[in-house]
């Protein structure tokens, strides 16, 4: 299940290490395996790309819009929601990893992880804070 960080390096021909998140990208869409995305990371990547201020120019929304509902289209995607107890996990996770502020995000993308067995792949050193409580987590640095 990708960060939104991948999905931004992936689809923005201008950031920085496109070519290599764009190629592993492809190699996970175009795979018959399954592969998981959350609603959370879907508006998330609709929404900073979209910015006014996002560097180099922000993606028309026609663009960000159709980048994800190819991804969403694909046969082997599954799209992994919030489960009834998504508050209790996160704040149980909050709590534990002492997360505040701007990681307060990430505890809620990392519960959904764990609840749904999905491992998570980032580029975002701060997600290791969530492996001891239960996150699998793939750092892709590529």
């Amino acid at each position: 299940m990708p960060d939104v960080n991948v999905l931004i390096y992936a689809h923005r021909a201008d950031a920085p290490f496109h070519a290599p998140y764009y190629q592993w990208w492809n190699a996970v869409v175009n795979d018959a395996r399954p592969f998981a995305i959350s609603m959370q990371v879907a508006v998330g990547f609709v929404r900073i790309v979209t910015q006014p201020k996002f560097p180099g120019g922000p993606t028309p929304l026609v663009g960000a819009l159709a980048f994800m509902d190819d991804i969403l289209a694909r046969p082997n995607c599954r799209v992994v929601v919030q489960e009834a107890d998504h508050w209790q996990r996160t704040s149980r996770l909050c709590r534990e990893a002492k997360a505040v502020g701007k990681l307060v995000a990430d505890a809620q993308h990392a519960a959904i992880a764990i609840a749904t067995g999905c491992t998570w792949v980032t580029r975002d050193a701060d997600f290791i804070r969530f492996e001891p409580f239960g996150l699998d987590c793939q750092h892709l640095v590529l």
